[in-house]
């Protein structure tokens, strides 16, 4: 089978690995799709840490085609989507639910090989955990495979308390800012603001629905912010990207205990100056949100059939055989949503 392999910041390579077996616990999956995520970016970039040799990918669904003794509740021709996360289910974390906190967590795509290859070897742990998903008929792998962002992205929302009604800021516009637009909308989040500095991308947060977009460029996002909501400020702000000035930005565009979400990870080494009065004498809330807990990839799942708009993310698919080129996309910020297709 052919898989795309790590072997180092910026060393990345299309091999031919011969296809696993699945043994006592595990699943073999033939993959439809997979997708690329930034983090996937940043092992790339070296801006965060991956096992050397190990198939990249934790966004990804397919088929069973089979199953090692002892499986339960999976069968041969069934399709799933994959949560990646392998959970110890016993520290103090997984008995509290938490399994994106495990001490001893490990995840495919990182620590173990992951979906971008034309099998994926689902481990006994993350089996015996429930994290394969049962996909229903009418979602297609290529949205499938994309049940792990939109996870973590209700996770992202849900920690901010964003309901209907409510008013939401979104600081970067590339595919998590979107994600993250179209489950607030469905949500019944009545104002939406996106920032972000590329006009084409502010111009698709339009198109799918945000009440107003800031290039952070031109205006200053918090000035914007409060011209739009007669001073008070919104309810929550989520800074999608990895940039220290984007959330010093949110933080000024809050309303009085609104709560920040930082949900993109940043390079190494940054360091935030933060005002403790702001936060003091404003009662504001300050956290961030890393992957998401098993419920909200089921709760992901169930959704993505009926957000109709979600496919107009996807701007590129490639083969298997030039997931490189994926990445190289993924890097310069052209586009939105990279697939990779695999041929039934």
């Amino acid at each position: 089978m052919l898989a795309c392999v790590f072997h180092g910041p910026g060393n990345l390579k299309v091999e031919e690995r011969p296809i696993p077996k699945p043994g006592e616990g595990e699943v073999l999956i033939k993959t439809g799709a997979a997708s690329l995520c930034f983090s996937d970016i940043r092992v790339f970039r070296g801006e965060k840490s991956a096992r050397q040799g190990v198939i990249q990918g934790h966004e990804a669904a397919g088929a069973v085609v089979s199953v090692g003794a002892g499986v339960r509740g999976i069968a041969v021709g069934e399709r799933v989507a994959i949560c990646p996360i392998m959970a110890c289910g016993a520290c103090y974390f997984c008995v509290r639910g938490l399994r994106n906190r495990c001490f001893n967590r490990k995840t495919l795509g990182y620590d173990a090989d992951g979906g971008l290859a034309e099998y994926i070897l689902i481990p006994r742990e993350l089996v015996e955990m429930g994290h394969l998903l049962k996909v229903s008929k009418d979602l297609p792998d290529e949205m499938a495979c994309q049940t792990e962002p939109f996870a973590c992205a209700l996770y992202s929302l849900e920690t901010c308390g964003v309901g209907a009604g409510g008013s939401l800021a979104i600081v970067g516009a590339g595919p998590m800012g979107l994600i993250h637009l179209l489950l607030a909308k469905a949500m019944g989040c009545k104002t939406i603001i996106v920032s972000d500095p590329v006009p084409e991308r502010l111009a698709v947060a339009y198109g799918l629905g945000a009440t107003f977009t800031n290039n952070p460029r031109r205006h200053s996002l918090a000035e914007d912010v409060l011209t739009l909501t007669d001073g008070l400020g919104v309810d929550a702000v989520i800074v999608s990207v990895g940039a220290v000035a984007a959330i010093d930005s949110g933080i000024r565009a809050l309303r009085k205990q609104g709560t920040l979400n930082i949900f993109g990870g940043c390079p190494p080494g940054s360091m935030l100056s933060l005002d403790p009065n702001l936060v003091h004498y404003n009662e504001l809330w300050i956290t961030g949100t890393q992957n998401a807990n098993p419920e909200h990839y089921q709760r992901a799942l169930a959704m993505l059939p009926m957000l109709t708009q979600a496919p107009k993310l996807i701007t590129h698919r490639f083969p298997i055989a030039d997931a490189p080129k994926a990445f190289d996309l993924r890097s310069s910020l052209d586009g939105l949503k990279a697939i990779i297709d695999f041929p039934s």
